[in-house]
């Protein structure tokens, strides 16, 4: 398995589970359910460590692709600051995860205001991983950069493939 691949798999984990453990962790909330609030608490660190590999295996899959005809260091490079972002975001979501999981042990209740921080950074950190994905995305998908149709084959703004560029014939 090469590391573009292994990066390509592992990405997917944060992006789709945070606003997955984020619903859980409001609705453990909501219920006032201990049970609830300390499972999404630890689902919360289990992805604070899942998004560490996801960062390293990305240098791996840039120097994996720098070669390529298609390879563009100014989209690899904003794709990368924005999951340093991302990741800094999670890792200090799980912190904080970490401290209302100590603070519930045993027959202790949740905290329900460091539930409520631990949801407001799992917010930040879904936003802040949905934007890096996109970014990831530009790298590889001409169809999801801004201004795609201007990439379009014959460089006429996608007017070709329309039929918007076809001259009628009237010469007014």
């Amino acid at each position: 398995m090469s590391p573009a691949h292994l990066h390509l798999i592992l990405n997917h984990l944060p992006v789709i589970g945070t606003p997955l453990v984020l619903a859980l962790l409001l609705w453990g909330l909501l219920r006032r359910s201990r049970d609830l609030q300390r499972a999404a608490l630890g689902a919360v660190v289990l992805l604070a460590v899942v998004s560490y590999p996801v960062f390293l295996t990305g240098e791996p899959a840039e120097e994996q692709l720098e070669d390529t005809t298609w390879y563009q260091e100014r989209l690899v490079h904003e794709h990368e600051e924005r999951g340093e972002a991302a990741l800094i975001a999670m890792l200090l979501t799980g912190g904080i995860a970490v401290v209302g999981l100590w603070q519930s042990r045993g027959s202790r209740p949740a905290a329900a205001g460091l539930g409520g921080i631990t949801a407001g950074g799992l917010a930040l950190s879904a936003a802040l991983f949905g934007w890096t994905a996109l970014a990831g995305g530009v790298i590889r998908h001409d169809e999801v950069r801004p201004g795609a149709a201007a990439l379009a084959p014959g460089g006429d703004g996608g007017q070709a493939a329309t039929g918007g560029g076809q001259h009628d014939g009237d010469d007014d």
